[in-house]
């Protein structure tokens, strides 16, 4: 007989989360696995696309071979254009793994390549004195496809004055029963290669405070924090004038009604508690903070975003882990600088999230838009759990650096204070693909995103760029919002400039409270639609 309360303990610890690699060896106590195997884990990864001139970064993982020993034989690389092979490579290890984490990044020089490439990546190793070969990843119930990457012949859009991120990332310091993510120093790499500036390492509370080797376990040291947090540093330093990481973490707290919600903070100097829905207690739904407590424990430099505020919650971790959403009221915290809009795909949470922003917007809030993609790993494909114990599944979504935030620094330093300080007064802006900016000019000053301007006339200027790579520009609709009116209208729209680049003034009256934004979508042969999103001007003129 299968005892439906150890099932339901068993659930309610494995409900939180299945969104990074796959953990494929756990188990309910009286259950079986379709997916369970007696060997590692081992897979391949590599980042969507590449800047000009980058080498081709692979990374390769083999993930708890101390509880199924393998030699690694060697890793076999082809790369495919247009279904021919243009280059290979053989790669010796002959190493014995007894480990529970081992990775290395490949690095393949890209010269004389472009384009769009499929990378065939084979594992040849021994276990139990057997010679197998793996394909991509030994995942049973997966496809084993190439991975499939662009080499672009156009660095990302920017006018040299914009850093790209993405705020929302797991590394491999988020792991448990189901999940682990990719370490922090190879990250980098791929984000490097992707023409990524800088990630956020949004690791979860409950997984930061971790006792080494535990699932479950709270270690008052904090040994996994700090030994983070010294990493970061170290990294950093050793990549001055690079690509950084923003030491973060994504806290769970509760919201006003008393249920579990997620909120990125950024570049604080302390770890801050949060375990309700972490299910290492069954049933223990304890939050340490809450969206009114939460700004009293935050430094001046760091930053407190609401993470992916309208995404369904499953009914699962309704029940089992007191998930629940951001309210409004949430929201209007002033120590909550805006949402988190985009997490990775335009799907049902981008679009409600759209809609309540303009709401608040024109109720006259002052909230920003950023975006992130809440990659766990994960960077060519998502592949996770599906059903627990029964089946696991792929998309092309959630892909660390596909949704970016572009943050003017406009002169400042390339680190860290200076996107905190961008971000935080909203001089940024949402996109997948093309660099947008939109400035108001009034009296010889300039005002960037995220002002507020007391006058009723002046010039605004919108600028775009883009390239082949994501398309020519479509559409571009400045937006403009009026206090206490129930819709936005479109200001002025041009539709179909067939260019990548345009920079336009606009004289701008109004006599009301108002804010203008801007919104641009291009006309991409991308099956996925490529657009960017700023964050408003506010218009506050002297109506006496």
């Amino acid at each position: 007989m299968i005892n439906s309360e150890f099932l339901m303990e068993s659930f309610a610890q494995y409900s939180p989360a299945v969104l990074l690699y796959a953990e494929l060896h756990f188990r309910f106590k009286w259950t079986g696995s379709r997916y369970f195997q007696k060997e590692p884990e081992i897979l391949a990864d590599l980042p969507i696309r590449i800047e000009p001139k980058s080498d081709i970064p692979i990374l390769l993982i083999i993930k708890d071979s101390h509880l199924f020993p393998i030699t690694l034989k060697y890793v076999e690389i082809v790369i495919y254009k247009s279904n021919k092979i243009i280059q290979s490579h053989t790669f010796q290890y002959n190493t014995q793994m007894d480990l529970n984490w081992w990775d290395d990044t490949l690095i393949i020089d890209s010269e004389g390549i472009s384009g769009n490439i499929e990378i065939n990546v084979e594992f040849m190793y021994n276990i139990n004195g057997k010679d197998k070969k793996c394909t991509i990843h030994n995942y049973p119930l997966c496809s084993h496809n190439k991975l499939k990457t662009c080499i672009s012949k156009y660095p990302y859009p920017n006018d040299g004055n914009v850093l790209y991120g993405d705020i929302h990332y797991h590394s491999n310091l988020t792991e448990d029963m189901v999940e682990f993510g990719a370490p922090l120093k190879a990250t980098l790499t791929m984000a490097e290669s992707l023409g990524l500036d800088f990630f956020c390492n949004t690791d979860h509370s409950y997984d930061l405070d971790d006792l080494p080797g535990s699932w479950t376990e709270t270690d008052p040291t904090l040994e996994k924090w700090n030994k983070s947090r010294r990493e970061i540093e170290t990294i950093n330093n050793g990549t001055a004038g690079k690509s950084f990481i923003i030491p973060s973490e994504e806290l769970s707290l509760h919201n006003q009604d008393g249920r579990n919600i997620h909120a990125l903070i950024l570049n604080h100097s302390n770890f801050l508690p949060g375990s309700g829905d972490g299910a290492e207690k069954p049933f223990n739904f304890h939050a340490d903070y809450n969206t009114k407590t939460v700004h009293d424990s935050l430094d001046n430099e760091s930053l407190c975003i609401a993470a992916h505020p309208f995404n369904p919650v499953p009914i699962v971790q309704w029940f089992f882990v007191k998930r629940g959403k951001w309210q409004l009221e949430d929201i209007l915290e002033d120590n909550i600088a805006g949402i988190q809009i985009v997490n990775g795909a335009l799907d049902e949470g981008f679009y409600k999230g759209l809609k309540i922003w303009m709401k608040l917007l024109l109720d006259g809030y002052h909230k920003f838009i950023y975006a992130g993609n809440d990659a766990h790993g994960n960077f060519n494909i998502y592949r996770q759990i599906k059903t627990p114990m029964i089946s696991l599944y792929e998309k092309k979504e959630q892909l660390f650096g596909e949704f970016r935030t572009g943050v003017h620094i406009n002169g400042y330093n390339r680190d860290i204070n200076s996107v905190i300080t961008s971000m935080k007064n909203g001089n940024c802006f949402v996109t997948n693909g093309p660099f947008i900016n939109i400035t108001f000019q009034n009296n010889g000053l300039i005002y960037e995103m995220g002002s507020t301007v007391s006058s009723n006339y002046g010039i605004i200027t919108v600028s775009i760029i883009s390239t082949p790579e994501f398309g020519m520009i479509k559409k571009m609709t400045i937006i403009k919002g009026v206090i206490g009116e129930k819709k936005e209208i479109d200001y002025f729209t041009i539709m179909n400039s067939r260019e990548y680049k345009l920079i336009k003034d606009f004289e701008i009256k109004s006599d009301s409270n108002c804010y203008f934004r801007f919104e641009v979508e291009l006309d991409s042969n991308n099956e996925k639609r490529i657009f960017a999103m700023s964050n408003p001007i506010w218009l506050s003129p002297d109506i006496n």
